[in-house]
């Protein structure tokens, strides 16, 4: 039998009032159980395990906001920064 995958959430991190298009960051929820699992995207491009999520909706506004972005979304983000750091080594 075959298992289903958890779901996972993409968010752009945006600030003033930007929009996903120029997005600053890249955060991933999967909703696994018991708990879900958070990561962001670091400076090496790679996911790391982040709490940014939970202190956003325990402490509420913080220096960044994010916005929900699709899944292919946050690959066509993804691919642009690497395009762009290849093009800067």
């Amino acid at each position: 039998m075959e298992q289903d995958e958890p779901a996972v959430t993409y968010y752009a991190l945006i600030r003033d009032n930007g929009t996903a298009e120029d997005a600053t960051g890249l955060v991933r929820r999967t909703h696994t159980k018991p708990f879900h699992t958070d990561e962001a995207v670091g400076n090496d491009l790679e996911w790391h395990p982040t709490d940014y999520l939970d202190r956003y909706y325990i402490l509420g506004t913080m220096d960044q906001e994010h916005v929900e972005v699709s899944a292919e979304f946050a690959e066509q983000l993804m691919a642009r920064w690497r395009a762009k750091r290849a093009g800067q080594d």
